[in-house]
């Protein structure tokens, strides 16, 4: 039982070694803050999408599911593109 303690605690050690590593910690960041760009960059395209999906179904006749999708897409688009927007406001004003 012992020996299975010191075999968990040296594999432990081994990780966490790894883990913060400065370099490996600037690799995870640097991944980190791609994929949060890439995944904003979606939200922001869908949102154009569907407010011009939004305004083609109004002027063909399709009003509640047109108005349905174009107020969607105006609310997408205020998240996706203030957010970001806000979050560095914030990040400016606590600094």
């Amino acid at each position: 039982m012992e020996r299975n303690q010191r075999i968990f605690n040296f594999c432990l050690m081994l990780f966490i070694m790894f883990v913060s590593n400065p370099a490996f910690a600037n690799r995870l960041e640097e991944a980190a803050i791609r994929g949060q760009n890439i995944v904003i960059s979606i939200g922001q395209v869908t949102a154009v999408i569907g407010i011009v999906l939004g305004g083609i179904a109004l002027s063909i006749g399709m009003a509640s599911v047109g108005r349905m999708v174009l107020i969607s897409g105006i609310i997408g688009a205020a998240a996706t593109f203030g957010g970001p927007a806000l979050i560095d406001v914030v990040k400016e004003i606590f600094r």
